[in-house]
C-alpha cells in the first residue's frame, strides 16, 4: 500500500499509508538460477565463451549464466567477471527470451490489468469486486490484497492505474507497478475528503498462496513461504506535507525502482512521493492482523490547520 494526497493552498500533503510491497528475494551473487537460463540452443557455455575470448582477445558473454540481475563474462586471461545489480536489468519472455522490463500497465484477457514485462507476476483489478484489487506472484507463491467496496474501471496512464473516487468521492485510489512489486496511493483532492471516516483507518485483506503474511522490521510487512523466508515484503507507510516545495509536487506515478536508495532518489528529485528537507514527516506502521492489513493515517497531520 502507498500514499495518499491532497492539495491546500497550491501545495501538497501526502500521506503514505503503507509501502510499496517488493520482492524480496535476489538471486545470490556468483550463482545463476538454472530456471532463469538462457536456452539449451542459445546457451553460451562458461567453456566456449572462454576459448571465444581467448581466441579474440576480447571479453564474451556467458549467456548460459544470464539472470534478471546479473552477467557473466569470460574474459580473454581465462578469468571471469560476474556484474550484479540490485534492480533487475532484464525479465524473461513466455518464449523463453530475454525482454527489457517494460512496466506500462495493459488490458489482460482475464479482464485484469498489469504490467507488460516485470520479474514477478503481477495483476490489478479491472473493476468490479474488490477481494482481488491486487495479486503478486512469484513462481508458484502468490500474495492477494483485497479493497473492501467494489473498484470501478480504472484509467490507465503508464505503469499507474487509477481508480475515481475510490474509497469516496474526492479520493482516488491507484496501484502502481515496478520491476519487483508495486505501490498503493490514494489521491485525496480536498480537505472536505481528507475529513472522511474511510481515511481514519485504511484496511485490506490479505490472502497468502503458499505464504504466510507477518509483522516486519520497523512497522513494515513480509510474506514467507514455509520455511520462513521473505518472499515479498515492504517497509512501514510514510506521511508528509510538503512545506519544503516551492511548487506543487506530481500526485501520480511512483516509479522509483524497487531497492533503489531513497535518500538517492529524494536526491535526485525523481521520486514524488518521499519527502524532502522541510516537510513535516510521520511513520506510518503496518499492523498484520487475522487475514488482513491495516494503517492509521496520522489524523493530526492529515487534518491539521498547519498542514500546508
Amino acid at each position: 500500500m502507498r500514499a495518499s494526497v491532497w492539495r491546500r493552498g497550491g501545495r501538497v500533503l501526502i500521506v503514505a499509508v503503507a509501502a510499496a510491497v517488493v520482492a524480496g528475494v535476489v538471486p545470490p551473487t556468483g550463482f545463476a538460477d538454472p530456471a532463469r537460463a538462457a536456452s539449451p540452443r542459445s546457451a553460451v557455455t562458461e567453456q566456449s565463451a572462454s576459448e571465444l575470448a581467448a581466441a579474440t582477445g576480447e571479453s564474451v558473454e556467458v549467456t548460459g549464466e544470464r539472470t534478471e540481475y546479473s552477467t557473466t563474462e569470460a574474459n580473454p586471461d581465462g578469468t571471469f567477471t560476474l556484474t550484479q545489480s540490485t534492480e533487475p536489468q532484464r525479465v524473461r519472455a513466455d518464449g523463453g527470451s530475454w525482454q527489457d522490463i517494460d512496466v506500462t500497465l495493459e488490458k489482460r484477457s482475464d479482464g485484469t490489468v498489469g504490467p507488460k514485462a516485470a520479474v514477478v507476476g503481477l495483476s490489478f483489478s479491472g473493476g468490479g469486486g474488490g477481494s482481488e484489487m491486487l495479486r503478486l506472484g512469484q513462481e508458484d507463491r502468490a500474495l492477494t490484497l483485497g479493497w473492501p467496496t467494489d473498484l470501478p474501471a480504472p484509467t490507465l496512464d503508464g505503469p499507474t492505474a487509477t481508480y475515481a473516487d475510490t474509497p469516496v468521492a474526492g479520493v482516488d485510489l491507484q496501484l502502481t507497478a515496478t520491476a519487483e512489486g508495486y505501490h498503493e496511493v490514494l489521491v485525496v483532492r480536498s480537505a472536505q475528503a481528507a475529513a472522511s471516516a474511510e481515511l481514519e483507518k485504511i484496511k485490506l485483506t490479505a490472502v497468502g498462496d503458499g505464504l504466510s503474511v507477518v509483522p516486519g522490521e520497523g512497522g513494515g510487512l513480509r510474506a514467507v513461504d514455509a520455511d520462513g523466508n521473505a518472499v515479498f515484503r515492504g517497509p512501514a507507510g510514510l506521511m508528509w506535507d510538503s512545506a519544503g516545495s516551492e511548487t506543487p509536487r506530481p500526485q501520480t506515478q511512483l516509479l522509483s525502482a524497487a531497492g533503489q536508495d531513497p535518500q538517492t532518489a529524494k536526491a535526485e528529485g525523481d521520486d514524488p512521493v518521499q519527502p524532502i528537507e522541510g516537510d513535516a514527516t510521520a511513520e506510518l506502521p503496518v499492523t498484520v492482523g487475522e487475514g488482513t492489513v491495516s494503517v492509521h493515517p496520522d489524523l493530526d497531520l492529515l487534518r491539521g490547520q498547519k498542514t500546508i
